[in-house]
C-alpha cells in the first residue's frame, strides 16, 4: 500500500467544478435536507462519510468538509478495516489521522477477514453486507430522530460505467441496468433500525476530474494494490474491458454513465405505470398480504404482469425488489395459468402466493402474503392455531360469552315470544336461532374430517362440511380455523358459522325456548 500526497493543500474556489457538480446534484436529487425549517435554522444534519482512504473517498470528504457549514452538515468519518490485506491497519490509521486533522468524529470497525472468506454468500457479498451494516448502524447512532440517517459513499461515473457493464453481462433487466442512483433508501438495516439514505454526491463525476481535484488541492490518499487483481470481475472491467472499449469511444465511461441515467428515467417511468396498475387491481393490502384481482392480472401482458408483481412483492418485503427476472417470470406465468384455488406456494424472502376467492365479492384473487400468514383475512370470527391447540372445543352454556381475538360470541336463551318480530328474516350471517330443547351438549370447535351437516332447505339430507366450504369458495387455509357449533351429545353439526345452519334444532312452532348465538366484532382486550 502506498500513500500518495502533494504538499500544497488549499481551499477550493467557489467555482470549483466538482463542488458545482455536487451543488447541481443537490438541486436535482436533494442529497441533503434543507438548512432551514419553517424559516428557522434547522438542527445540523449528521452525515456519515464512508472513507476507505483511497482517492475517491478522500476527495469526497474534502469536498463535504468545505460544504458542511453552508449545508448545515455535521460530518462523521467512518472506516471499515476488512482485515483482508496486510496494509489494512495502515489504511485505518491514515483515515483516523485525516479525520483528526479535519476535527471530525471518527468511527471504525475491524472485521474478521477469515469469517468473510468463509461466508457462504462469497467474499465480496459478505464484505459488502458487513460494511453497510456498520455504516447504517453508525448513521443511526449519530442521528437523533426525527432526522433521517445519511451515509455518503464516493461512487463516481467510472463506477457507474462498471456497474452497467457488469449487470449487462449478468443479464439484468431494465431496473438493474439503471445502475446506481444518487440517493437510495436502505430499508433492510440491522436490528430493526431506521431506514438510511445512501447518498452518492460524486456519481456524475469522471474519475479524471477527481484525480485532478486531489492534485490541485494537495490531498494525500492510499493506493490499494488489490485493485490490480483482474480475478475480480469489476477490476477486469476497469483495467481491461473499458480501456478496450475506449478505443471505439474515448469517452466510454461518461457515455455508459449517461446511458445508465437514461435507463433510470425509463425504469422510473415504467415503475410509476406498474404502481398505478397495482393500485387499480388491489383488493386489499395490509402488513401481511397484498391481494390483487386475478382477472385484471391475467389481462395484462407478461412484461406488465411481471412489473405489477414486483411492485406488489416489494410492498411486503423490500428485499423482494431484488427478485430476479427468472423467478418473476415464472411467477407471472404460474399466475396466468393457475386454475381454481391453489397455494400457498413458497417465494423467496419468506413470502408465498395463493389463488383465493374474496369472500364479499366472490371474485378470484391472487394473494401475495407472508409465508406464515393467511392468504386472505377471515371474513368473520376465526379460531387461530394457538386457540385450537389450547382449547380444541369449548362447551357453551345457555347464557355465556366466548372471546376469540377481536370477536365475541354471545349466547342467550329466550322465550319464543321474546324474539324480535322479524327474527325469521334474519340477514345477519353471524347470528343463529336454535331450539334449545333439541340441543344437547353444544361446543364451539372447528371442522373435523368427516363432519357432516344437514343444511336448512335440503330436507334433512346431509352434506360434508368440506364440500360446503368448497361450494362457498372458502380458501383452504381459512378452513382450519373456521368456527363450527357442534353438538357433542349426538354428533350433529348445528351451525357452520356464517355459512349454513342445520335442519336439526331449527326453531318451529312447537319451540318454547330459543337459543340465540351472535358473533360481534369488538375492540380492546
Amino acid at each position: 500500500m502506498q500513500t500518495r500526497a502533494l504538499s500544497h493543500p488549499i481551499r477550493p474556489a467557489a467555482d470549483e467544478p466538482l463542488l458545482a457538480m455536487i451543488m447541481a446534484a443537490q438541486a436535482s436529487h436533494t442529497l441533503f435536507p434543507p438548512t432551514t425549517d419553517g424559516g428557522q435554522e434547522a438542527q445540523p444534519q449528521p452525515v456519515v462519510v464512508a472513507v476507505s482512504g483511497g482517492l475517491d473517498s478522500v476527495v469526497l470528504l474534502h469536498l463535504l468538509a468545505q460544504s458542511a457549514p453552508a449545508w448545515n452538515l455535521a460530518l462523521h468519518v467512518a472506516h471499515i478495516d476488512h482485515d483482508l490485506r496486510p496494509a489494512s491497519a495502515g489504511d485505518a490509521a491514515f483515515v483516523r489521522a485525516l479525520a483528526g486533522a479535519l476535527g471530525l468524529p471518527f468511527h471504525t470497525v475491524r472485521l474478521d477477514g477469515a469469517a468473510l472468506h468463509a461466508d457462504s454468500s462469497g467474499l465480496e457479498a459478505a464484505a459488502r453486507t458487513a460494511r453497510y451494516r456498520f455504516l447504517c448502524a453508525t448513521a443511526n447512532n449519530v442521528t437523533p430522530p426525527p432526522l433521517v440517517p445519511i451515509v455518503t459513499v464516493a461512487h463516481h461515473a467510472g463506477d457507474q460505467a462498471e456497474t452497467l457493464l457488469l449487470r449487462l453481462v449478468q443479464g439484468s433487466g431494465l431496473a438493474g441496468l439503471a445502475g446506481m442512483r444518487p440517493v437510495t433508501l436502505l430499508e433492510d438495516t440491522a436490528g430493526g433500525a431506521r431506514p438510511v439514505c445512501l447518498v452518492r454526491p460524486l456519481l456524475a463525476a469522471p474519475r479524471a476530474d477527481i484525480l485532478d481535484y486531489a492534485r490541485r488541492h494537495g490531498l494525500a490518499w492510499r493506493e490499494d494494490e488489490s485493485n490490480a487483481d483482474n480475478a475480480r470481475a469489476r477490476n477486469l472491467l476497469r483495467n481491461t474491458v473499458l480501456p478496450e472499449l475506449a478505443r471505439i469511444n474515448p469517452d466510454i465511461a461518461a457515455t455508459l454513465a449517461r446511458t445508465a441515467t437514461l435507463l433510470a428515467a425509463e425504469s422510473d417511468r415504467l415503475l410509476a405505470a406498474d404502481e398505478e396498475i397495482c393500485r387499480r387491481l388491489r383488493v386489499l393490502a395490509d402488513d401481511e398480504r397484498i391481494v390483487l384481482q386475478l382477472a385484471g392480472l391475467r389481462a395484462l401482458t407478461q412484461p406488465a404482469r411481471r412489473g405489477v408483481l414486483r411492485v406488489a412483492l416489494a410492498g411486503l418485503a423490500s428485499a423482494a425488489r431484488e427478485l430476479n427476472y427468472g423467478r418473476l417470470d415464472a411467477l407471472a406465468t404460474a399466475v396466468g395459468a393457475a386454475g381454481g384455488h391453489t397455494g400457498p406456494h413458497p417465494l423467496p424472502h419468506g413470502l408465498a402466493w395463493s389463488i383465493v376467492t374474496e369472500f364479499a365479492s366472490g371474485a378470484r384473487c391472487l394473494s401475495l402474503h407472508r409465508g406464515d400468514a393467511l392468504p386472505i383475512p377471515p371474513p368473520g370470527p376465526w379460531l387461530p392455531a394457538d386457540w385450537r391447540a389450547a382449547a380444541g372445543a369449548v362447551e357453551l352454556g345457555d347464557v355465556c360469552t366466548v372471546r376469540v381475538e377481536e370477536w365475541m360470541l354471545t349466547c342467550n336463551t329466550l322465550a319464543l315470544s321474546a324474539l324480535p318480530l322479524d327474527w325469521q328474516h334474519n340477514t345477519d350471517r353471524w347470528t343463529v336461532y336454535l331450539d334449545r330443547a333439541q340441543v344437547g351438549t353444544p361446543a364451539l370447535t372447528v371442522a373435523r374430517p368427516g363432519m357432516k351437516l344437514a343444511p336448512l332447505g335440503m330436507g334433512g339430507r346431509h352434506k360434508q362440511v368440506g364440500d360446503l366450504f368448497t361450494d362457498r369458495k372458502i380458501a383452504q387455509p381459512l378452513r382450519a380455523g373456521w368456527p363450527v357449533l357442534f353438538d357433542e351429545a349426538n354428533g350433529e353439526v348445528l351451525w357452520v358459522c356464517g355459512l349454513a345452519q342445520s335442519e336439526h334444532a331449527r326453531v318451529t312452532a312447537d319451540t318454547r325456548l330459543v337459543w340465540v348465538l351472535n358473533w360481534v366484532r369488538v375492540t380492546g382486550r
